[in-house]
């Protein structure tokens, strides 16, 4: 029984079977998916404990969390290579696990291993003929990967010769030599120098506005923040938190206002109406309850001879947000959920 849904962005319709719902057209669907592999010394389980998500078609979702919160286990079950303890799980609409929906996803781990002696174009050829690829369509489809991830130039070196930076961008063009709708990488930019990993940021970029749908994990933060779409955060095999970025870092009910060439006497006024005000690198940082009030604020501030560096919504660094999230005694603090 097929069923329409209006009220979902991109989606198709939603099939029952065995009396659940699952919407056709995600990525990724996850109930309550667990993996359980031992017991703590409280009768705790340990594992990966009820994840329920949704990963769009077309995003990059990031799975964010600390050592042991459950991010390998998470990608493992998604890829089929182990089995879930309870729970479900769909990738493009089927039961994970499915080799059908294994020919639409490609896979980057971290630390990849290459054989050494091969160079780039012999790399590819390898990993193409494992599905079935083969004659001028591969060499066609290694130019092209070759010249996306920026090691055209670069085809005949031996991988043993390779700087991690190059590591890596041979390691997407693997992964993307079935040209895949998922792509499922691991720490990517882990170990990159700063060009590297912008040049990884527009690389992602580029595949999600091909219509790649891109799950990521990492502990990189900074690096997670201006890419994600989504992400969640895992802690001890649970969910903390999820959401857009957006909403993870925006604080409620806050407006932000950033002054330089501002005097102690403006300091003073503006903190009668004000829920705080602080000096940061000789700026001065007031967070207002209201619009208005940071309006208010702002033109006084300008009146007074300063120079508004910033006006807007508070928000908070994904790092902040991360360790409220996982920093107490307790797996998740619930009353965020």
């Amino acid at each position: 029984m097929l069923l329409f849904v209006s009220n979902v962005r991109r989606l198709g319709h939603t099939l029952h079977t065995d009396g659940r719902c699952w919407i056709i057209g995600l990525a990724i669907e996850t109930e309550k998916l667990s993996k359980i592999y031992t017991h703590d010394a409280n009768g705790q389980p340990v594992g990966l404990i009820d994840l329920s998500l949704v990963v769009e078609e077309g995003q990059i979702f990031g799975l964010l969390g600390p050592n042991g919160s459950g991010k390998t286990t998470t990608l493992k079950l998604l890829l089929g290579l182990i089995f879930p303890t309870a729970g479900r799980g769909q990738v493009f609409g089927q039961p994970l696990g499915s080799n059908t929906y294994k020919q639409r996803i490609g896979f980057l781990p971290e630390g990849p291993y290459f054989y050494e002696h091969l160079n780039g174009v012999e790399l590819l050829q390898f990993y193409g003929s494992l599905f079935g690829m083969g004659g001028s369509a591969l060499s066609a489809r290694i130019e092209e990967l070759l010249k996306l991830v920026g090691m055209w130039d670069r085809r005949f070196i031996r991988v043993r010769d390779y700087s991690r930076g190059m590591r890596q961008r041979i390691g997407v063009a693997q992964a993307l030599i079935n040209d895949p709708d998922l792509l499922f990488l691991d720490e990517l930019t882990s170990g990159l120098d700063p060009i590297g990993v912008v040049d990884m940021h527009h690389l992602l970029t580029d595949l999600r506005d091909m219509g790649k749908t891109l799950f990521v994990c990492s502990h990189l933060l900074k690096d997670m923040e201006p890419l994600c779409d989504r992400v969640i955060i895992l802690n001890r095999g649970k969910e903390c938190r999820t959401g857009t970025v957006d909403e993870l870092l925006r604080v409620a009910d806050q407006v932000r206002l950033v002054l330089s060439n501002w005097s102690d006497e403006l300091k003073t006024r503006l903190a009668t109406s004000a829920a705080d005000c602080e000096v940061a690198d000789k700026q001065l940082i007031c967070h207002f309850q209201d619009q208005s009030q940071a309006l208010a604020a702002a033109t006084i501030a300008v009146e007074a001879g300063a120079v508004i560096e910033d006006l807007g919504a508070r928000r908070r660094t994904l790092e902040e947000v991360f360790i409220e999230a996982v920093g107490g005694e307790e797996p998740c603090d619930q009353s965020s959920e």
